[in-house]
């Protein structure tokens, strides 16, 4: 199996070293539809209700915590931590390097935590391309990272995949059906598990969570 961090790592190296520092570097069509999954990211933690300390992998240049701090709604504790050294000293130098690390949390046998735990873990992107990985490449990759994840959060993590419900299937994108990704999540974390797909983008969004919603005070 190809190297699925490295293969993905480089895929974004070149859109950042092609379209630097924008939307397009990121890996996305255009900055109005990341701000939607920004807003969307967000809600993870209920409306209202304050981040705490929030793990941001995948994070890229920062840019989701550049709209955190335009939102007023800064976490109380940031971590961001990519593959990529270039994202990383792109995302120190616009918001200082002492709140990003660049890790690969793949290389960390299960059950280690490097860089301890959170209230929220999220991955924002970091499963919507596959680039040259195959479906069940980009499968086993998913399946290995998210118990990781999941030992990182202390109330709940985040990530999108593309729909499978689509017209036509992108071959460079992970369109992961909703039932299979259910399937893998509720052994691990319960049926905690809130899938969205309302913000108009041919993708969904999972929040897993460890308490159920009454527990949380939503």
């Amino acid at each position: 199996m190809k190297q699925s961090p490295e293969a993905i790592a480089r895929y974004y190296d070149s859109r950042l070293a092609r379209h630097g520092d924008t939307a397009l570097g990121a890996g996305w069509p255009n900055e109005a539809d990341r701000q939607s999954r920004f807003a969307v990211m967000r809600d993870l933690a209920g409306f209202g209700q304050p981040m705490g300390s929030l793990c941001d992998i995948a994070c890229g240049t920062g840019a989701f915590l550049g709209y955190l701090q335009g939102q007023g709604e800064a976490p109380q504790h940031y971590l961001g931590l990519d593959i990529s050294e270039a994202t990383i000293a792109t995302a120190g130098q616009k918001y200082g390097r002492d709140q990003f690390r660049q890790a690969d949390l793949m290389a960390a046998p299960v059950g280690d935590l490097p860089f301890g735990r959170f209230d929220y873990v999220l991955a924002n992107g970091l499963f919507t391309v596959k680039d040259v990985l195959s479906d069940d490449e980009m499968w086993t990759f998913m399946a290995g990272f998210l118990p990781r994840m999941w030992q990182m959060c202390r109330v709940g993590m985040a990530f999108n995949v593309m729909s499978a419900v689509v017209e036509w299937q992108r071959d460079d994108l992970f369109h992961v059906p909703s039932d299979q990704l259910l399937e893998f999540l509720y052994p691990m974390a319960g049926r905690r598990v809130i899938l969205r797909s309302d913000y108009d983008l041919y993708e969904y969004t999972v929040y897993v969570y460890r308490q159920p919603l009454v527990e949380r005070g939503r």
